[in-house]
């Protein structure tokens, strides 16, 4: 609307209703100063020879001055009475601005502070609300919780076709990599074998990987004779090969045995003492570090890892548009089911609800406390923007109706009020007789 515009070009049918109500009130406010200037004019001409003349004279003259008195209150408000400008009239208008900025102050002070908007947060039960919304118990069990998942996931597929694929794919790749590069793989590996090794841990490992190699040993009879059928020359006789075998066989299972027997056993003792120095260089080495560095650059040049993080974001995408488009996706029902058992979770625990309100509670005075003045200033700056004229026709058409009232109570007051001060006059004559 052009700022020269009257709001009453722009009417809606519900202002169109207030105006004819506001026309109503003023003619029929108009009609009792007519009515009473027309009693008192007449009632001049026969001044005198009636005496109840007088009394509807008086009450007439009072009702008058009473009714104009009014009428130029309620019209100083919003215009100049008659055009004239007279100081302190067309108050809206005049001071339009100033109006604008108490009346956002006002707002702000008595509607959007932390204690009234936390107090009507607080009454309102969000959580209990929302759970029940969502968790019905009737035949239309879940229709709201699956409403909220095609929301969430029709949400999900908007923002992924927005998104420009190419600059996601670069910045996966760059994530992908700087993760890789950033992340030291060997103390963490070393923390692990420290923590599973740590304690009588380390012996019952050590223990369980000698039964295991005894195990195999056993698993192994046919393989081992036959490998060493194949290394011995062809000429050797069988029964060498077998002795050969039986002393392989043997020594390894002793050693194995004493190894798990004797907890002090050399071999023992060295191969725990290289686990641990293992794992210490895992942590410490700086050689290790080095190594590391090498293995994850060659890893992050091999052609499989570009192709897998260029191609990932796509999978991810059309993953994502297959599940919003179908309507028995398991992600919607991932979600659903995930939105019906809060809502459930919040009906059953207490200490969750009250939670969750304290939640609203804290963010609602959170949005007032940094931006409440924001919406006070949205009002004001929009009544300052605001035609003068156009202000004032549209703060009348809202109480102009009721403003009416005055001037038809100033009108009936007014006219009592004479009939009182008339009828007083005759006391003095009344009381000296």
């Amino acid at each position: 609307m052009d700022s020269k515009e009257t709001f009453l070009d722009s009417f809606s049918v519900d202002d169109q209703l207030k105006a004819d109500e506001l026309v109503k009130m003023k003619r029929l406010a108009t009609g009792l100063l007519v009515l009473m200037t027309c009693i008192y004019i007449l009632t001049r001409i026969f001044h005198g020879e009636f005496i109840w003349l007088g009394f509807i004279e008086a009450t007439a003259e009072a009702a008058m001055v009473g009714a104009l008195a009014d009428w130029f209150a309620v019209t100083a408000l919003f215009r100049y009475p008659l055009g004239l400008k007279i100081p302190h009239t067309a108050i809206i208008p005049s001071r339009k601005d100033n109006i604008a900025k108490q009346f956002g102050d006002f707002v702000q002070q008595n509607f959007l502070s932390e204690e009234v908007i936390s107090q009507k947060v607080r009454s309102m039960g969000l959580s209990r609300r929302v759970a029940t919304w969502i968790s019905q118990p009737d035949a239309e069990e879940k229709e709201n919780a699956a409403a909220i998942a095609e929301q969430i996931t029709a949400g999900i597929a908007g923002i992924v076709k927005v998104m420009n694929d190419s600059e996601i794919q670069v910045m996966i790749k760059h994530k992908v990599e700087d993760r890789i590069r950033d992340t030291s793989f060997s103390p963490i590996i070393g923390d692990l074998l420290s923590f599973v090794t740590s304690g009588r841990r380390q012996q019952e490992l050590f223990d369980t990987i000698v039964t295991i190699g005894l195990n195999l040993l056993e698993d192994s009879d046919a393989d081992i004779r036959q490998t060493v059928e194949q290394e011995t020359p062809w000429w050797f006789p069988g029964s060498l090969d077998r002795a050969i075998y039986n002393k392989i066989v043997r020594s390894v299972s002793k050693t194995l045995y004493e190894m798990q027997a004797d907890i002090y056993h050399p071999i023992r003792v060295r191969i725990m003492k290289m686990s641990s120095e293992f794992m210490d260089n895992l942590k410490y080495s700086d050689d290790i570090k080095d190594k590391e560095i090498a293995i994850k650059e060659d890893l992050l040049a091999l052609p499989a890892l570009r192709d897998f993080t260029s191609t990932l974001w796509g999978d991810i995408k059309s993953s994502l548009l297959n599940q919003s488009e179908n309507p028995d996706a398991e992600l919607k029902k991932a979600i659903e089911d995930a939105v019906v058992s809060f809502g459930e979770s919040i009906l059953k625990d207490a200490s969750l609800e009250a939670k969750i309100d304290g939640w609203a509670d804290d963010t609602a005075r959170y949005l007032i406390r940094t931006y409440g003045h924001e919406v006070a200033g949205l009002i004001s700056n929009t009544i300052e923007g605001w035609d003068p004229n156009a202000a004032s026709e549209r703060i009348e058409l809202q109480i102009g109706k009721d403003l009416q009232f005055i001037r038809i109570n100033g009108t009936v007051v007014g006219g009592l009020a004479g009939l009182t001060i008339h009828s007083a006059s005759f006391l003095p004559g009344l009381i000296s007789q």
